[in-house]
């Protein structure tokens, strides 16, 4: 066993507990089986496309609404108190969905899923942060946050794997079985808030008043605005990025590839997704964060452009999952940036305002990525392309010269 645990990679710091719980805690967190089938579970529940949609909206406004004032009480009971309560609600949520038949419970559902996601986006990453040793925080801090970039990308991996199977003989099976890691989730935060209460460091223990935290978070903003660019830059992108799960179907169609290679098309992408975050430090070493920002950027960019023009499966295919690979250094790399630069006492405060600027982008964005799904495919190749092109050379401007690479950009 000992030979094995050799191999794992930034195993130095998966000894550290807070950060093991952590790592664990997302893995289970982001694993669903229905995701594939998704769509036929609610058509055979009622609902049709407006509504689904209509979904979508109601999850992000549930989030942005929920995001800073979670965050608020996060900063005066504990980062991992406010996520386990998190997976409660969450639990919850997927009991409404589970048994939802009409509009109104899914609705409901999607609230109570929005609660779920506010309560642990910027908790997580300030727990994330806070638990390492503060003179290990500038080298060892993109390796944490790959690392729990990592534990997505190997969920995602699974759920898309296994959950077509499931799927295909019941999508509700599928939706019952996400249950299992739901719960597996809620007793990792357990154990997450266990260490986290015996680690000083990990929770703030001066309770600091509401209206201090909102001021330190916006003051922070107000000085420092390349947070704020630097989250937009973050949504924006994952926006454009993240679409291509949306239309990776008709690209796969225009190239006549079989319907059944979708899924495992897509679950050898997540693997070779995380096969690259899990090399997100080394590469940085050689690259620097400011060019890795960038080529998150850039080279998706150019995947999308050539997909407007080539159409053969294995081009087809390869450029589907550079979209995909290429655009995971954008999360860790932006997320070390910004905890780097802001202060311990309103960490999760600060996190979730900034999210919800970069949210308020993305929700600008998404309805043009859709518009031009209308138009054709070729547009949204073209446009997506062009615009993450210009994203990869906004990037150069939002890390400082010193954090480039060894390369001296």
């Amino acid at each position: 066993m000992s030979f094995l645990w050799r191999f794992v990679p930034s195993r130095d710091l998966l000894r550290i507990p807070l950060l093991r719980w952590l790592v664990i805690t997302r893995f289970f967190g982001d694993l669903f089986f229905y995701s594939t089938t998704m769509v036929l579970f609610e058509q055979q529940r009622g609902l049709n496309f407006t509504e689904m949609f209509l979904m979508e909206a109601i999850l992000s406004g549930a989030i942005l609404l929920a995001d800073v004032p979670t965050s608020i009480l996060a900063e005066r009971i504990g980062y991992a108190r406010i996520m386990l309560i998190g997976r409660v609600i969450g639990l919850v949520g997927m009991v409404c969905f589970a048994i939802a038949h009409g509009f109104w419970l899914f609705a409901l559902a999607e609230v109570l899923g929005g609660i779920a996601i506010a309560s642990v986006s910027g908790c997580e990453s300030a727990l994330i942060y806070t638990s390492l040793p503060p003179q290990k925080r500038s080298s060892q801090g993109s390796t944490a946050f790959a690392l729990l970039s990592s534990a997505s990308s190997a969920s995602f991996f699974l759920g898309l794997l296994t959950g077509s199977f499931l799927g295909a003989y019941s999508p509700t099976l599928a939706v019952v079985a996400s249950f299992v890691p739901a719960l597996l989730a809620f007793f990792a935060s357990l154990r997450l808030y266990h260490y986290a209460l015996a680690t000083s460091v990990a929770e703030n223990t001066e309770v600091v008043p509401i209206n201090r935290a909102v001021h330190t978070a916006w003051h922070a903003i107000l000085t420092q605005p390349k947070l704020a660019c630097l989250s937009l830059l973050r949504w924006i992108a994952f926006a454009m990025t993240n679409s291509i799960f949306w239309y990776n179907q008709p690209y796969f169609q225009q190239a006549e590839i079989p319907v059944a290679l979708f899924g495992p098309l897509m679950a050898a992408a997540m693997g070779l997704q995380l096969f690259l975050v899990l090399r997100t430090p080394t590469i940085q070493k050689l690259l620097g964060a400011r060019f890795l920002l960038a080529c998150s950027c850039l080279l998706p960019g150019l995947c999308y452009l050539l997909l407007t023009w080539l159409h053969t499966p294995l081009l087809t295919i390869g450029l589907v999952a550079g979209v995909v690979c290429f655009s995971v250094w954008q999360t860790p790399i932006i997320e070390q940036e910004i905890n780097k630069r802001i202060a311990d006492r309103s960490r999760a405060t600060t996190l979730s305002a900034l999210s919800l600027i970069g949210m308020l982008g993305k929700g600008m964005v998404d309805p043009i990525i859709g518009h031009l799904g209308d138009i054709g495919l070729d547009r949204v190749s073209m446009g997506m392309g062009s615009m993450l092109l210009l994203l990869g050379f906004i990037a150069f401007l939002l890390i400082p010269q010193a954090a480039g690479s060894h390369l001296g950009l």
